[in-house]
């Protein structure tokens, strides 16, 4: 069987959106297309449930509304009816903003594939594992302590893994896991009464693999001394960890400034002269950079040319 009969072999069933929403977990090993298709139903889904919440909390001001008049104007039985129903529609409405999905989290995969797909193995399929359960989810808490006054919470949300294969027989490993820290106490403000504070911190950090075959690329292991010198970040974008041994390289770098604040691609300005407020963090154009420095590493360890260029830019 040819690599390409392989991949037709690979499940093509459509997204199941109600197991989907048991765990929030997307897993699948599947052709990019398929992939990308399945996204886009998680996009769809993430849109239908931003409406029904906007309408569920609409009907529920209505029928609060409507049950405060029938207090006034009719029995008290019939008033009592409507309102349950408004109570009801309220609890509703509550429940369901938990199924909105983190969608920076599923577009940026969505663009990464879209954008590497040209340098991508036509005929292997991609590995995706994707968390789109909230960061501070029950299954994500790692610890509770106290820091003075202060009772934190601590989560890890490994939330993205993807795996694949280019077409020159480079794997592709990337990684994003996110830590936040949640913290609250209770103490007095200006007025004298007691009121609970909170604070909420976190950073993100990317990690892009390359695993290659070491007769490829001979002098590999060569290059940990110098490897610094090909890396290529935004300036807000902190190196935290380089890698590089005889037949891999790979790369941890943190968000800078506040890194649970980011895009996943930044708007081009209208025109170059409108100044524009932007967020710090270009997620997409930072897992490009990463990934084109670690090329540039493998570059730099052959003899031969540049086996591994990609076609791909920031």
């Amino acid at each position: 069987m040819t690599a390409r009969e392989r991949l037709s072999t690979l499940t093509t069933v459509a997204l199941d959106t109600s197991e989907f929403k048991k765990t929030y977990v997307y897993e699948t090993r599947a052709p990019v297309t398929e992939v990308l298709a399945d996204l886009k139903t998680l996009g769809a889904l993430d849109a239908w449930a931003e409406r029904r919440r906007i309408l569920m909390g609409i009907g529920s001001f209505v029928f609060v509304c409507l049950s405060i008049s029938f207090v006034i104007l009719l029995k008290w039985l019939l008033s009592a009816a409507f309102l349950a129903t408004s109570i009801a529609l309220c609890i509703l409405w509550a429940r369901s903003k938990h199924t909105d999905l983190e969608n920076r989290r599923y577009g940026l995969v969505a663009v990464l594939l879209q954008r590497f797909q040209v340098d991508l193995d036509a005929n292997a399929p991609v590995d995706v594992k994707l968390d789109l359960a909230p960061e501070d989810a029950e299954r994500k808490c790692v610890g509770k302590l106290k820091r003075g006054r202060w009772d934190c919470e601590d989560f890890t949300d490994a939330w993205l893994s993807l795996h694949g294969r280019f077409a020159d027989g480079t794997h592709l490993h990337l990684f994003v896991v996110e830590h936040v820290q949640k913290r609250k106490r209770y103490g007095r403000g200006s007025s004298g009464k007691t009121k609970l504070k909170t604070k909420r911190k976190g950073k993100t950090l990317l990690q892009v693999g390359l695993r290659v075959k070491p007769e490829r690329f001979p002098g590999l292991a060569d290059q940990r001394a110098n490897a610094k010198k090909a890396v290529r970040l935004p300036p807000e974008v902190i190196l935290s960890r380089l890698d590089v041994a005889q037949d891999r390289v790979a790369m941890r770098a943190l968000l800078g400034r506040d890194g649970r604040d980011w895009v996943v691609r930044r708007p081009k300005p209208a025109s170059p002269s409108e100044p524009t407020v932007l967020p710090p963090n270009d997620a997409s154009r930072v897992v490009t950079m990463m990934l084109l420095s670690l090329y540039q590493v493998l570059n730099h360890s052959s003899s031969r040319g540049q086996p591994g260029k990609m076609r791909s830019t920031p």
